[in-house]
């Protein structure tokens, strides 16, 4: 008897390719964005984007820089002055800047690199490969700032400070080369994740309520309403408008907490959050309806949407932070609606700004909604003919 029932479950696994895409496929994809994502943060190969005022220009900033370029694979850009530098951090066009204000052979501390008090993991990481380019690519610079150093302790003359040019530097009491500074504000990784989960769980509830749509089809209910004057199409927008609506109250709820319990600035821009907020249910909600009007049973949609929505939940940030991604996978998270919400709340609630970036989430999560809508209205039309 045991032996059937272990067949008897094998071939319900086999025949059911939605389970069996959780089973199997699921984990290992998510298995790969994490690898790819924690990975190389741990080996230091950061895909960051950073930028750089020279106040300097000499010949050692100019070598600097050009190593710079090379480790960050181009992903450098220079600054006018240093007030251009920390708007792009703070604004996150770019994950850390540099400023090199001193003189690189002489100065103690000659390079400060600013870091965004939410991505402190990046700073950290830039100031690594400045400190490794000035020593692995310019040596000579390095050698040239010891003998600076222990110059005024041992009074070399010219003949012994030319042969000690010829020997390798390092010591361990030698000034940093690069130091950091932490620019002015809070932490946004609470509006952060607040916005992360929030999306995230968005789309779980909507597919909840979505898939009564499953249950009405199966009890013909849905198909003698479809009768009515309008059709189907009054009958999906009335259940969007619910779990938009729905969507929209889980979001408040959870944004309360937040700013009960850590202060997030909810009420700084509330008009702002709230079209967010509308956008982001409506999006989950057109979504959950395209799902649930492909698939023709709970047991089918359940398998279906769970994979799907974990695997737009890793790429779009809902599981780590975006930054800390390669480069392809912050590229592919511009096609999650996750990315674009993330940003939104990011940009009003803790920058407080409305900007093209929040304009163009708006209307991208605006455009999933409209999208997930037609494609459900157009599913459903088809099972009538």
């Amino acid at each position: 008897m045991i032996l059937v029932m272990l067949r008897v479950m094998a071939l319900s696994l086999w025949r059911d390719r939605a389970g069996m895409a959780l089973v199997f496929v699921l984990p290992p994809l998510v298995f790969v964005v994490f690898a790819t994502v924690f990975g190389t943060g741990s080996s230091g190969n950061l895909a960051i984007r950073a930028v750089v005022v020279d106040q300097t220009d000499s010949a050692d900033s100019r070598r600097l820089i050009s190593s710079l370029q090379r480790r960050l694979g181009g992903r450098l850009n220079q600054a006018s002055d240093v007030a251009a530098v920390e708007d792009s951090v703070q604004s996150g066009q770019a994950d850390a800047g540099l400023v090199l204000h001193g003189d690189l052979a002489s100065e103690p501390a000659p390079v400060t690199v600013l870091i965004h008090p939410g991505r402190k993991a990046a700073g950290a990481l830039l100031t690594a490969q400045v400190n490794a380019a000035a020593n692995q690519d310019l040596p000579e610079l390095m050698l040239r700032r010891e003998i600076g150093r222990l110059d005024p302790l041992l009074s070399l003359t010219p003949d012994q400070r030319r042969r000690a040019s010829a020997v390798p530097s390092g010591s361990a009491g030698a000034p940093p080369f690069a130091v950091q500074q932490v620019l002015p504000g809070s932490d946004p990784l609470v509006i952060y994740y607040a916005g992360a989960v929030s999306i995230l769980f968005l789309m779980f509830t909507a597919m909840q309520g979505a898939m009564s749509l499953i249950d009405e089809r199966r009890a013909g209910l849905h198909l003698r309403l479809g009768l009515s004057r309008g059709g189907v199409a009054p009958l999906l927008a009335g259940r969007m408008a619910w779990l938009t609506l729905l969507g929209v109250v889980q979001a408040l709820v959870l944004f309360l907490v937040a700013t009960l319990v850590y202060g997030a600035p909810l009420m700084g821009d509330l008009p702002a959050w709230t079209v967010t907020a509308i956008c982001a249910a409506a999006a989950s909600a057109g979504i959950a309806l395209t799902l649930a009007a492909a698939c023709d049973t709970r047991d089918q949609a359940q398998p279906i949407s769970t994979f799907a929505f974990l695997i737009l939940a890793a790429i779009g940030g809902s599981m780590a932070p975006r930054f800390l991604m390669p480069e392809v996978l912050r590229v592919l998270g511009w096609a999650t609606p996750h990315a674009w919400a993330i940003e939104a709340y990011q940009t009003v609630l803790w920058r407080g700004l409305v900007n093209r970036t929040v304009l163009e989430a708006w209307s991208v999560l605006t455009g999933f909604a409209a999208a997930g809508f037609l494609a459900a209205l157009w599913l459903e039309g088809r099972r009538r003919l």
